[in-house]
């Protein structure tokens, strides 16, 4: 990778911005495949384990920011592997739900440890807790620009899905572990 300086305080910004989460996504993703699995596979998981009730392709398409047939075809690789199960519908054929599986369970327990320890040790090296509740204001910020040029925002997430205390907790222990 090269650093780039362009002479533009905002080119030279936006290259390091895209550089530096290019760069923490791969380092992840290294450490995942170690474990046969992506961080695609993780965010699909990681929905899917929140609900309350099993999710449609197109929810979860919304969930991870990807395209529905790029879930689509994940959703399929992740079948075979056995970590979800697609259900039709008895009342309406066209309906697939998505279920989280025993084994996909089991691999999320794995690699949430490694993704959720990855990111807290390189973010915690760097910044101070008052830094990065800083920078998490501004990424918000930036987010929800792009997203608002995208002509759609960022929504709370439903009540069917819950990330609450007792999740954070025990994967906070896995961490740990």
């Amino acid at each position: 990778m090269h650093n780039w300086e362009t002479g533009d305080l905002y080119l030279t910004t936006w290259v390091r911005l895209r550089q530096a989460a290019e760069a923490a996504i791969r380092a992840i993703e290294i450490e995942l495949g170690k474990r046969q699995t992506t961080l695609a596979q993780m965010d699909v998981l990681l929905i899917l384990s929140m609900s309350k009730n099993p999710l449609s392709p197109g929810e979860i398409s919304s969930y991870v920011f990807r395209e529905k047939h790029s879930v689509s075809a994940l959703l399929s690789r992740m079948q075979r592997a056995g970590y979800v199960k697609k259900v039709r519908s008895r009342k309406d054929q066209r309906v697939v739900k998505i279920q989280i599986q025993p084994k996909g369970r089991e691999l999320l327990d794995q690699a949430i440890p490694v993704v959720i320890g990855h990111a807290r040790d390189m973010l915690a090296t760097r910044f101070t807790e008052k830094e990065i509740k800083q920078f998490d204001r501004h990424l918000k910020g930036l987010r929800d620009l792009a997203l608002r040029e995208l002509g759609t925002e960022a929504r709370p997430l439903p009540p069917t899905i819950e990330w609450g205390p007792d999740l954070v907790t025990h994967w906070q222990g896995l961490v740990k572990g």
